[in-house]
């Protein structure tokens, strides 16, 4: 049976039409800002009620050519004393000085304004610039997230789906932003309304802002156990001063013996093996996507020495810190995408 969306959303407080404003440049993902608006657009059309006003805006009104050489039109400009109940930062890459010089007045005055502020992919690291997310706990694109972390150590940044934190939000784009914006429905429509939403979109389960963006191969054969999930998020929480096991299986609950037990049992190897394994992909992200230096990189993943630093990379590479960085950024990057390793 063809289920019917309910025709009459509206409430007897009758609320108020709440202002939407998505900010693009030329390199914004069109995937991303349409599925950041479809959630807000769908709300419109099920109700008896405009729920919401959406805008495009572009720095001074202009239309908006993106990569894909699709022409978008745009209903506003950063010129525009209109006030906005939320406003969505959608960028995939860093954006020009010049329209970051138009970008950071207005943004600072709808925050004066009360807008609540997300940024979208690489969105929340253009709010954290503008100074807006100092004391907050963000999230980014996880390609993004060893950079974010390095230049903005006033920002607590968490990789996983989205963050709603007070009057900011920020998401790791792609398909995160519809689990964002149908979470945002709910948060200023209701659940009712945003149940509607998601049978309308055919998107009856939304995840979880604290989901993870990635998935580790062979992952779901240990991560269901209690112990291990513990054990791995000790370890990636102290990754610049490395516990010693016994201390990760005090605080486990265990004995070390059990831990190694576990280890060796779900994953083949020791728990000190896997704790290296992740200081040691940490390293590598940073090299990638973070400015740091290559020593200040093996400090910041727990190695006193460069030697050792060196020795126990090389080991799990094949190669130098120095020869991975420098083939990574040989590449050149398109517009179409991230170097991604």
């Amino acid at each position: 049976m063809a289920s019917v969306a309910p025709q009459n959303m509206k409430s007897a407080d009758a609320p108020r039409q709440r202002n939407v404003a998505l900010v693009l440049n030329s390199d914004s993902s069109l995937h991303s800002s349409l599925l950041a608006v479809e959630p807000f657009r769908a709300a419109n059309r099920l109700s008896t009620q405009s729920h919401y006003s959406v805008d495009i805006l572009s720095p001074d009104g202009a239309p908006i050519l993106t990569s894909l050489q699709i022409l978008v039109q745009v209903t506003g400009s950063f010129q525009s004393d209109k006030r906005y109940d939320l406003v969505l930062v959608a960028l995939a890459y860093e954006p020009s000085t010049p329209f970051k010089r138009k970008l950071f007045p207005w943004l600072r005055r709808q925050a004066r304004f009360g807008a609540h502020l997300c940024g979208i992919d690489y969105g929340p690291l253009i709010l954290a610039e503008c100074g807006l997310l100092k004391g907050y706990t963000a999230t980014a694109h996880w390609s993004t997230i060893a950079a974010f972390r390095d230049q903005y150590p006033d920002t607590k940044v968490v990789e996983q789906l989205y963050v709603i934190d007070r009057d900011r939000s920020t998401c790791a784009g792609q398909v995160a932003v519809l689990d964002y914006s149908l979470s945002m429905v709910e948060k200023f429509s209701g659940q009712v309304l945003a149940k509607a939403v998601n049978n309308e979109l055919i998107y009856m389960e939304t995840r979880n802002g604290a989901s993870a963006q990635r998935r580790l191969i062979n992952e779901n054969h240990w991560k269901g156990n209690p112990v291990l999930a513990r054990a791995s998020e000790i370890m990636i929480d102290a990754m610049e001063e490395p516990l010693p096991m016994r201390s990760v299986a005090r605080s486990c609950g265990i004995s070390l013996r059990e831990l190694q037990y576990l280890f060796k049992r779900y994953l083949g190897r020791s728990p000190r093996d896997f704790y290296m394994e992740l200081r040691l992909n940490r390293a590598k992200e940073l090299l990638l996507y973070s400015g740091l230096s290559i020593r200040e990189t093996g400090v910041a993943c727990g190695f006193v020495s460069e030697s050792t630093f060196f020795r126990a990379f090389r080991a799990r590479f094949d190669t130098t810190p120095m020869r991975l960085r420098a083939s990574f950024h040989s590449v050149p990057t398109t517009r179409d995408g991230r170097r991604v390793y």
